[in-house]
């Protein structure tokens, strides 16, 4: 834990001395490339992991199925990740809530990064264009930036085995969801940790059964929920079954300052 240790110590410093995102993607990327290439860090984490019950069910887990959480700074200013690319496995297109700085520790990696050529009228649409592609190998780094401005795809190249990428997340912008995009159908679509993942089903069915009491749980739900992400989502589901209502829902949220805004702002505009 020494080598994760000293890691924290030197970005927590630097994320004090310095807010310019140019100047910490550069000594971010020497520092994670550094321990990237310095595997035995990950000897006590994978050992907890791999044989101990009772750490892997109290674990916090994620949207990402992949994902090995290894630190998590106490004030929310990073945190470090490992992913582990199966190269049966086909990971969809996605965006970050965070800056990110990316480094490969096993095997080899492809990147594609994408650029939004739009998002729909309606939620869910979003059409994308691949825009450059590059192959990580041990110790070399990329970095991502947050929302639209970051939406990329990573996968395995090497066949006989999964690889391994560490993953340096600044401070998050967007809580509670990622955003996956489907290139053949041009959509896009959120997904949030299993616990919350199982209530925004729950919403999406009631949206799509056509009963009283359906749009009646939803908005009780609306008006309930402290999760901005699974509040949009109740109120989307209420639009499909009581217009008005979730109209109201939307106008009463955004008059009282509810963040990120953005999302209500636009589903009201097409509600509207």
């Amino acid at each position: 834990m020494d080598l994760i240790n000293s890691f924290c110590t030197e970005l927590r410093e630097l994320l004090k001395s310095t807010d310019s995102q140019p100047e910490i993607f550069n000594r971010g990327r020497q520092l994670l490339s550094g321990l990237a290439l310095k595997p035995l860090f990950l000897k006590e984490v994978l050992r907890r992991f791999a044989t101990d019950d009772e750490f892997l069910k109290n674990r916090l887990l994620t949207a990402d199925p992949n994902e090995i959480t290894i630190y998590v700074d106490p004030a929310g200013h990073f945190s470090l990740r490992l992913y582990v690319w199966d190269p049966a496995v086909s990971y969809p297109v996605h965006s970050h809530g965070s800056w990110g700085v990316v480094a490969c520790v096993a095997g080899e990696i492809l990147e594609r990064r994408f650029k939004l050529l739009e998002r729909g009228s309606t939620p869910g649409c979003a059409k994308l264009k691949e825009s450059a592609r590059a192959v990580l190998k041990p110790g070399e780094t990329t970095t991502v930036l947050p929302l639209d401005q970051g939406i990329h795809q990573m996968e395995a190249v090497v066949k006989e085995y999964s690889s391994i990428s560490l993953h340096l997340y600044g401070k998050s912008i967007r809580r509670g969801f990622l955003e996956f995009f489907d290139l053949q159908k041009d959509s896009v679509y959120r997904i949030m940790n299993p616990y919350l993942y199982g209530r925004a089903c729950a919403l999406r069915a009631l949206g799509a059964i056509g009963e009283d009491w359906a749009a009646e749980i939803l908005g009780q739900a609306a008006a309930a929920d402290k999760k901005p992400h699974i509040k949009y989502e109740a109120i989307r589901a209420l639009a499909l079954l009581d217009r008005e209502a979730a109209v109201k829902c939307l106008e009463k949220e955004i008059a009282g300052g509810i963040q990120p805004a953005e999302d209500f702002e636009n589903l009201l505009k097409i509600l509207k």
